[in-house]
C-alpha cells in the first residue's frame, strides 16, 4: 500500500497532491523552535501519539528545529479556545488533527495539508484508518507511520506547495522500503529540505 498525501491550496482551486518559548528564538546551540498543536479525534491511543511525537521531534531536531508539542483537548476544539492550543501563526505555530478517516479523499490517503495561494498554511489532517492499513500491510508500527506522516505534513506546510520529492520523507507515495527505513530512523528530509525548513522558521522576527 502506498502513502498518499495531498496539499490543498485554499482560494481559487486545488493545487497538487498532496511551546511557548520566544517565537523562532534561538535557544540551546543553534536550535529554533516550532510549536504544534495536536488534536486527536480518532481511536489512536495517547501513548501512540506521544511515541510518534517523540520520533517526529527527533527528525526535526536532527537539523536544528525543536518541536514543542501541545497535546490539546480531544473532544472539542471549543475546550481549547481559551488556551494556547487554539493559537496558530505561520510558520511558528502549526496545527495537526488526527481523524478516523478522510471525507471525500482516497481511502489510502494518510494526510492532507492546507495552504493559501501564497503558499502559507497552518493546518494539516492525518487519518487513522489508512495508518492502520499500512501497519497491517508493512508491519511498521503505527507510531512510526504516524511520526513520519506528521513530519511529512509539517514539511508541506513549511516548504510550501510543490514540495514532494522523488525519494525520502517527502516522497508522495511511500513504499515498503521507505517504511523499513522509517522503522530504523533513516527516512528523513533531504539536506535542501532541512535547510529550507530551518530558514523558514529562523527568518521570523
Amino acid at each position: 500500500m502506498k502513502l498518499s498525501t495531498i496539499t490543498t491550496t485554499l482560494g481559487l482551486g486545488l493545487v497538487l497532491f498532496g511551546s511557548l518559548l520566544a517565537p523562532a528564538a534561538r535557544g540551546r546551540g543553534d536550535l529554533v523552535y516550532l510549536r504544534v498543536s495536536v488534536f486527536n479525534s480518532s481511536p489512536i491511543s495517547p501513548y501512540t501519539i506521544e511515541r510518534a511525537e517523540s520520533e517526529a521531534g527527533r527528525i526535526f531536531r536532527d537539523f536544528g528545529v525543536e518541536v514543542i508539542w501541545l497535546n490539546c483537548p480531544q473532544d472539542t476544539l471549543r475546550e481549547a479556545s481559551l488556551g494556547r492550543c487554539a493559537e496558530a501563526s505561520f510558520p511558528l505555530h502549526l496545527h495537526l488533527r488526527i481523524l478516523r478517516v478522510s471525507r471525500g479523499l482516497k481511502a489510502s490517503t494518510v494526510g492532507i495539508s492546507f495552504s493559501a495561494e501564497d503558499g502559507q498554511g497552518c493546518y494539516a489532517d492525518l487519518f487513522y484508518e489508512p495508518i492502520l492499513q499500512l501497519q497491517e500491510e508493512t508491519h511498521a508500527s503505527a507510531s512510526v507511520i504516524l511520526a513520519h506522516a506528521m513530519a511529512h505534513e509539517l514539511g508541506h506546510l513549511l516548504l510550501g506547495t510543490n514540495s514532494h520529492s522523488p525519494s525520502g520523507l517527502m516522497r508522495a507515495h511511500w513504499t515498503r522500503e521507505d517504511l523499513s527505513k522509517a522503522s530504523k530512523g533513516n527516512l528523513q528530509f533531504s539536506r535542501e529540505q532541512s535547510l529550507g525548513i530551518m530558514n523558514r522558521i529562523a527568518s521570523q522576527p
